[in-house]
């Protein structure tokens, strides 16, 4: 029987009458929603704490968050990386009793000949001209004088406005302030003088000190509660201390659980020796929702490698949840990676991948790209038995995969009634039986297959299992077997010379 809203039953009146209703598309797919949130520390600008702020973008970060903090280069990475994915921003306060970590450029000797000298801090070029026979001292302030240039369309300097520092010289040393308390800092905004030959001023000597001395670190648990119940598919974290980092992977884990399914990935950034790294990446080895990428003496700052990391996989795993990510170019991170020598080598990113860490490649041009994108998961967490690199493609297969058939079941099936199979009503409209929800599934299931996502319906399909309740006749229990497609990612091949 037809279940007509709009027509009465017992209309006699001779005519055509046509009811319009709109029906899901069994074969079409829901789309999972996707934006991102960023979370660190407010240190300037109008945003209050814990308060968040949607949309955010490279022109609207610098008046919220403060010129040239952290929050603000991250944000505007990420937007300048990938324009088309929605960014909120929220921040909590600086840890009471916060140090600034300083950082210093110290010049010895005596210019031989003019020239023009360069550094890179946090990411940015700085260059500063001498004379001939100029001193230490001559030289400390020239490049003095170009980090506090006024810089266009702002009213701060240079220095301040790309990287949040400020400058102050004395007896041919510059010393560079961080604009923000905290541990976050320290360390982490890289300082070196460039490899290139053009950039040495003959005579004068250059020696770098990295940011050091910063204390206090805040605990963003505020600001992730502030998130309320908003989905956030990817949360990007400014800061790499391994306690705020557990809050997040905590929350997305939370968010993954199935009662609440909005499922979630933490990306971080870190700078650090493979050592360093790796041992990070250890305190999480269960967590499939952490996404971490390091580096050893690269020009970028952490916060800005996790945003523009995050901000290009996330974008890619919505498109195609099962498509690796390498190859993806991370376009501001171009020319600013490890010079050769702190790169890392084959074996050293195997050993890496092992423990969880997310690799890179860099070419020759200075272009960075995804090599291989894994999880910290290297152990499961279930049976304790060691599971391998687990890429991040799988928890983004099964995240997808639940959200489609959880929207396939509640558009088609909202208000049906339930039968059991061989019911007389089975094949009646509005009613559903076990038998019936296994098809829909076997449906949806070759319908992903055919996106790519899973492999081998013809064989797991038909192995759904859908039962009644015993107890509750409004329930249906199914056990639900998928096999993720996988991807190629290492060619094996014997060459057999035959001579």
């Amino acid at each position: 029987m037809v279940d007509f809203q709009q027509i009465p039953g017992d209309w006699a009146v001779p005519g055509s009458y046509t009811e319009i209703r709109d029906v899901p598309d069994p074969n079409a797919l829901t789309g999972m929603p996707l934006r991102a949130v960023l979370v660190g520390q407010v240190s300037g600008g109008a945003a209050a704490v814990n308060t968040v702020y949607r949309n955010v973008t490279a022109a609207t970060a610098p008046g919220l968050f403060g010129v040239g903090t952290i929050l603000t280069q991250a944000a505007t990475a990420f937007s300048n990386e990938r324009p088309d994915v929605a960014l909120d921003v929220v921040g909590v306060a600086p840890a009471v009793g916060g140090v600034a970590a300083k950082g210093t450029i110290t010049f010895t000797g005596t210019a031989t000949s003019a020239g023009t000298g360069a550094l890179m801090i946090g990411g940015e070029r700085f260059t500063f001209a001498v004379a001939s026979g100029a001193s230490a001292s001559d030289a400390a302030a020239a490049l003095l004088a170009s980090l506090n240039a006024q810089a266009a369309g702002s009213a701060g300097t240079v220095l301040k406005t790309a990287t949040g520092l400020t400058a102050t010289a004395s007896a041919g040393v510059v010393t560079l302030t961080a604009g923000e308390t905290g541990d976050a800092s320290g360390g982490s905004l890289e300082i070196r003088q460039t490899t290139r030959s053009a950039d040495q001023v003959p005579g004068l000597t250059v020696a770098t000190a990295a940011m050091s001395g910063g204390a206090g670190l805040p605990d963003i648990t505020p600001a992730l509660q502030a998130l309320g119940e908003t989905w956030y598919t990817d949360i990007v974290l400014a800061g790499h201390d391994q306690a705020n980092v557990s809050a997040a992977v905590l929350e997305a884990r939370r968010r993954n659980n199935a009662m609440v399914a909005k499922d979630a990935r933490v990306w971080v950034g870190y700078t650090g020796s493979q050592g360093q790294i790796a041992a990070l990446a250890a305190q999480f080895s269960t967590a499939e929702e952490l996404v971490l990428i390091g580096a050893t003496a690269p020009y970028w700052s952490p916060w800005v490698l996790a945003a523009v990391c995050a901000a290009q996989g996330a974008q890619s795993l919505n498109s195609d949840p099962s498509r690796q990510l390498r190859g993806i170019a991370l376009n501001g991170l171009s020319g600013l990676g490890p010079s050769a020598g702190n790169q890392f080598s084959p074996t050293q990113r195997n050993v890496l991948l092992g423990a969880g860490c997310t690799t890179l490649s860099i070419a020759r041009d200075g272009t960075v790209t995804f090599e291989r994108v894994v999880t910290a998961r290297q152990t499961d967490p279930t049976t304790g038995v060691a599971s391998g690199v687990w890429d991040v493609m799988l928890p983004a297969i099964g995240a997808r995969v639940r959200y489609e058939w959880n929207s396939y079941v509640t558009a088609n099936y909202y208000n049906a009634k339930l039968a059991d199979d061989g019911s007389p009503l089975a094949n009646s409209p509005g009613v559903v039986t076990c038998r019936t929800l296994k098809a829909s599934w076997v449906a949806q299931c070759k319908l992903w297959e055919l996106q790519g996502w899973v492999d081998d319906v013809a064989t797991l399909g038909p192995k759904a299992v859908f039962t009644r309740d015993a107890t509750d006749r409004n329930r249906v229990n199914s056990t639900l077997p998928i096999k993720p497609m996988g991807s190629l990612i290492v060619l094996a091949n014997l060459l057999q010379m035959q001579v």
